[in-house]
């Protein structure tokens, strides 16, 4: 289940999301950044109305003077802050809308909104189109770490890493450390990964000036690393701070959700992914995660409603859910036609190790074993130390008789995440499997 981590990892580009930064414009009044309070003592409880506030502001201000692209950089900047909150890619398509129209009214001098709409592309799964706008504003900082975030989603993991080289150290940079925990998570480093997210955290937290979101995030982020990793106490209790500073953590509610599935507590599981749902109706893993709890609670029906409620997401949004869709039916074994040919097509999109697991995965369940196999191989050429990865390259060597492979293999995932060994375990026992 460890999708939810992906699904949510694009990393925070400081000033971008309503979190000031000494490479962004000052405030304007009225903006995300502007509503928050300058440097308090104390973190000021969070306002559920703070955000929408600065949208219904700028909204207003736009169409009281549309000639303004500052106006239209603004609102596009504040539907980004919102999308972050509740996951909506509508409102990614607002930015994108708002930040180009920004760039027609101010064509110079207007990086911000050039940042803006690399981000709200970058949401929307258009890497392509991300990947050239902010190659055209390469020297300012932000763009730099956008083009990482890029690189790394479509697989460019050397170009990635030559580009994170030359980022200058800065003890207080967030960014920095959350981009370097990638790249430590990739080369098969978790530990080393979840202690610079701890770092970061820690700075996080005695920042009173940063938005709540952010701050949870990185909690998030550590929880849900935990939990990926069989240490579902440790990882529920990070989830569990996130929502003491931002309640409406959706992606902190879906942690908890998975945490709970692992235990086998549907009734839990149940209700922590109906929360995280009610929030962010646009969450694969908490659809998922719900129809399971209401499959293990003995509710055929209730299960089936969610799944058809992924699938019509899945196909709302081509592209940026395919990988969600493409894992279930293979897993479920439900359209393994339809699978494959998701995996491949999303492929051609992102060639990173996740993408050749997907399609190894899909190989794998119709039969087509040397192709799994080769793809296998790719999914964990870089050392990536993750349980599904290790769990399906023992499927695979073990179907191609290779036994003593398959367990080594088998044991790597045990070690990592027992719980999701166990699980497809008893998926594999399960009637009509």
């Amino acid at each position: 289940m460890d999708t939810i981590r992906r699904f949510f990892l694009p990393t925070i580009v400081l000033g971008l999301c309503g979190v000031p930064s000494l490479a962004d414009d000052p405030p304007r009044p009225g903006s995300p950044e502007a509503f928050i309070q300058p440097i308090p003592l104390v973190r000021p409880p969070y306002d559920p109305s703070l955000v929408s506030k600065a949208v219904t502001f700028w909204e207003r201000r736009t169409l009281a003077d549309p000639k303004s692209g500052l106006e239209q950089r603004e609102l596009a900047g504040a539907y980004m802050v919102r999308q972050r909150e509740t996951g909506d890619i509508a409102d990614a398509v607002r930015a994108e809308r708002a930040a180009r129209r920004s760039l027609e009214l101010l064509p110079r001098g207007n990086s911000s909104a050039t940042i803006r709409l690399t981000q709200a592309l970058l949401t929307q799964h258009r890497f392509p189109e991300a990947l050239a706008i902010a190659q055209g504003v390469a020297s300012d900082p932000r763009a730099a770490r956008l083009l990482i975030d890029i690189e790394l989603e479509v697989g460019d993991y050397d170009r990635a890493i030559k580009a994170l080289e030359l980022i200058p150290t800065d003890p207080e940079d967030l960014n920095l450390r959350a981009l370097r925990a990638r790249f430590e998570e990739l080369a098969g480093r978790p530990d080393q990964a979840q202690a610079l997210m701890e770092e970061a955290a820690k700075i996080a937290d005695a920042r009173p000036d940063m938005p709540s979101e952010t701050v949870a995030w990185y909690h998030t982020m550590i929880g849900h690393g935990l939990i990926d990793r069989g240490q579902l106490d440790a990882g529920e209790k990070s989830c569990r701070r996130a929502l003491e500073v931002f309640p409406r953590d959706y992606r902190a509610l879906t942690g908890l959700a998975e945490a709970a599935t692992w235990r086998g507590d549907h009734a839990a599981a149940l209700d922590w992914a109906l929360k995280a749902i009610a929030i962010s109706a646009q969450n694969p893993e908490a659809l998922k995660l719900a129809g399971d709890a209401y499959a293990g609670l003995g509710k055929p029906r209730e299960a089936d409603e969610q799944y058809r409620a992924l699938e019509t997401l899945a196909h709302s949004f081509p592209r940026i859910y395919d990988r969600h869709w493409l894992l279930f039916l293979a897993d479920t074994g439900r359209d393994l036609d339809g699978a494959l040919a998701l995996a491949r097509k999303d492929l051609e999109l992102r060639r990173d190790i996740h993408g050749h697991d997907a399609l190894a995965w899909a190989c794998f369940k119709k039969g087509l074993l040397e192709e799994a196999d080769r793809e296998m191989t790719l999914a964990l050429a870089r050392g990536t130390r993750e349980a599904p990865l290790f769990h399906h390259a023992a499927m695979v060597a073990r179907a191609r008789g290779e036994a003593a492979k398959a367990a080594d293999l088998l044991s790597r995932a045990k070690t990592l995440n027992p719980y999701l060994v166990a699980a497809a375990e008893a998926a594999e026992k399960a009637p009509g499997r």
